[in-house]
């Protein structure tokens, strides 16, 4: 099964081949990739059950990958690329007439890349084949006919009366960054010159600056409420604003509703959803379920950097109950104090921070992309517990989760409305150069799953799976744009976790490459919220531009809430209990970690070397060597002889919760010795 592990993985290109357009003005897709048929709106489900079979392709699961991508063929018909993808699996798995079938399929569709049917080495099993050359002379004799006039580009739409409608005449699919493309004419005809409604203080000092000319206003913002209506921004209140609404063909896809992590617009845009994912073992907030779907955290890193932000509800992700359970902190969103209706002070204040902006500072700022962090920015340092500089770099500003009794949205309004383009803070970029990596087998037990959660420039997320004390990281802030006017300073900061034990050191003398190091940390209280747990340590990285710090960037590190660990003063691992008396019933995410009901405790020689360890279960007791092999035969002074391989599968329980399993292999290893002195031995295959 290996051997076409290599090959196949090429595949990964092909949901790409027809066109991979960039954000910008000029955005066209390929009419061969949507024909009439399809919705345009089930191109990001699709993308998702592509990226499924990629996956399975990767860990050289072929069967299973040929079945689900006979599922897509079927649930999306009429798609050349998905017959393609299907062919170059069935070829590779040497099934040459089914291969053959497939591709004449894709060719009925549309695919017309003879140039890819010769260089592809998946289709090397089939390109003998007089069949074969008979369907590249049908791309060859169809691509000298005149194109299908009839198909009609997307165009931008205008927003009429306030309302921006979605629809697939205005929208494109994005195969390059997964995402939809909903453009309109702007800005749209809105000579309203009120900002906001009200008598409060914030409407009246809005209104006044938008009449003075100081206030660039909400014009041409957009609102995207995804709940049906259920926590809405009231039009009345906003006439400025333009709200987005989705015709039948996005609704039947589902593309208008939850968490936004499948569709972009040409405008600065806000919204929210007040809804969470409340069944079944996966229960989490939309801001939870953005953070742990693999297909998510990229559309929110193009929402940060596109000028979009949303807000979305903590509901039990962040309460007394549960305590702090959300897989990391995030700068692309905001995640709010709550359930249902808890974004509604959030949403005013996006709303009002956005319109206080002087017009040439939105301008810039939206031709910079820069909105967001901007706008991160000053709510974070505008929370009434923000005193100073020294508040704005630590946990004060930057919770995981805001407290609407938090926002003092006169000193955001005040500041959004006081900043110049040359003061403008650029957005922090961080690249991971260096890491420490777990072990399979030994550190770490489930090659399906990686310490890697997020490896975004706004965002790094690591799920500690290692045995080891310390998680090792060296992160670079050198892709930060540096503005020709600005001189910066880079900021690193522990938010949450063991100042004391945390190391970060500088590794150039400007700060802007450094190694963190973060031990092993239990459970702990939420600095801002010492009555809730936490498990997550949070670093936020800073610039600082001679004006203001900026947003931040953030690295998390999570630990498995459910496990007790104790290690020796040298930073060995003595013991590691899953469930034990001390985490039982802890809740950990089972999109992150998975259960282990066992305890390991770990030997070591005279000299500080690991032997191995002895792992307890329900009911047995076992013996495993330093390599992580189990151990069958010794010799009369104890020494492992023989010992199994063992190999750990990622199932599920009862409840349908992964837990992770031990399966030997029937493959064993020999040990041989140095000498009466040596307890560890040198291992070999029988």
């Amino acid at each position: 099964m290996r051997r076409y592990a290599k090959p196949i993985v090429l595949t990964a290109l092909l949901a790409l081949f027809f066109h991979t357009p960039s954000l910008g003005a000029s955005e066209e897709t390929s009419a061969l990739s949507e024909p009439p048929s399809f919705n345009v709106f089930e191109s990001s489900a699709m993308a998702k059950a592509l990226g499924h079979v990629f996956r399975q392709l990767n860990e050289g699961r072929f069967h299973e990958a040929e079945q689900a991508m006979r599922e897509v063929t079927a649930r999306f018909p009429g798609q050349p690329q998905n017959y393609y993808i299907l062919t170059t699996i069935l070829s590779v798995r040497g099934k040459k007439t089914e291969a053959l079938a497939a591709l004449s399929r894709a060719i009925d569709f549309g695919f017309q890349d003879a140039e890819l049917l010769q260089r592809d080495t998946n289709l090397d099993a089939i390109r003998s084949e007089a069949a074969f050359t008979d369907l590249v002379e049908r791309i060859l004799n169809r691509q000298s006919s005149p194109p299908d006039s009839r198909i009609s580009k997307p165009v931008p739409a205008k927003i009429e009366n306030g309302t921006a409608l979605v629809t697939p005449g205005n929208t494109i699919w994005l195969p390059r960054f997964h995402n939809l493309l909903s453009q309109f004419d702007l800005p749209p005809d809105n000579r309203n010159p009120i900002v906001q409604r009200g008598d409060d203080p914030i409407a009246r000092i809005l209104n006044r600056w938008f009449k003075d000319g100081r206030a660039a206003g909400n014009i041409g913002d957009l609102y995207d409420n995804r709940d049906h209506q259920h926590s809405s921004l009231k039009r009345a209140d906003f006439p400025q604003l333009s709200f987005t609404r989705y015709d039948e063909n996005a609704q039947e896809a589902g593309i208008d509703y939850g968490l936004n992590d499948g569709i972009l617009f040409n405008a600065v845009t806000f919204g929210n959803s007040s809804t969470a994912v409340t069944g079944g073992p996966f229960w989490r907030s939309q801001a939870r379920l953005a953070l742990t779907e693999s297909s998510a955290i990229g559309s929110l890193f193009l929402q940060y950097i596109r000028n979009h932000l949303y807000i979305y509800p903590a509901v039990t992700d962040y309460d007394p109950q549960q305590g702090d359970i959300l897989t990391a902190n995030s700068p692309y969103m905001i995640v709010s104090l709550g359930k249902s209706g808890s974004d509604q002070p959030f949403l005013k204040a996006i709303a009002s921070i956005l319109a206080a902006f002087r017009p040439e500072v939105k301008a810039y700022l939206v031709a910079n992309n820069l909105i967001t962090p901007t706008v991160q920015m000053l709510f974070r340092a505008g929370q009434a517990s923000v005193k100073n500089a020294d508040d704005y770099l630590s946990y004060k500003a930057h919770p995981p989760v805001f407290d609407a009794a938090n926002i003092d949205l006169a000193r955001m309004i005040e500041a959004a409305q006081a900043l110049k383009i040359p003061q403008i803070p650029p957005m922090v970029m961080l690249e991971v150069l260096e890491e420490s990596e777990p072990l399979n087998g030994i550190d770490d037990f489930s090659r399906f799953r990686s310490e890697t959660l997020h490896n975004t420039p706004g965002l790094i997320t690591r799920a500690i799976r290692s045995t080891r004390y310390r998680k090792t990281m060296t992160v670079s802030a050198l892709q930060t744009e540096k503005p020709a006017d600005q001189t910066l300073s880079y900021h690193w900061v522990v938010l949450r976790g063991d100042k004391d034990r945390i190391r970060i050191t500088p590794q150039k003398s400007d700060g802007s490459i450094v190694e963190i190091s973060v031990p092993w940390h239990d459970a702990f209280p939420a600095p801002e919220r010492p009555d809730l747990m936490t498990n997550r340590v949070e670093i936020g990285v800073f610039v600082h531009n001679g004006h203001h710090y900026s947003a931040p960037a953030f690295i998390n590190f999570l630990y498995p809430a459910n496990q007790s660990r104790s290690y020796d003063g040298a930073g060995r691992i003595i013991s590691i209990e899953h469930d034990g008396p001390e985490t039982a019933g802890k809740y950990i995410d089972p999109q992150v970690f998975a259960r282990r009901h066992w305890r390991d405790d770990y030997r070591y020689d005279a000299e500080g070397n690991l032997t191995g360890w002895e792992r307890s279960g329900h009911g047995y007791e076992e013996a495993f060597t330093r390599d992580g092999a189990l151990i069958i035969e010794r010799d009369a002074s104890g020494r492992t002889e023989k010992a199994e391989i063992i190999r750990y599968l990622l199932a599920s329980d009862q409840e349908g919760l992964p837990v992770i399993r031990t399966q030997k292999t029937g493959q064993y290893l020999i040990y041989e010795y140095a000498g009466e002195g040596d307890r560890t031995g040198t291992p070999r295959p029988q």
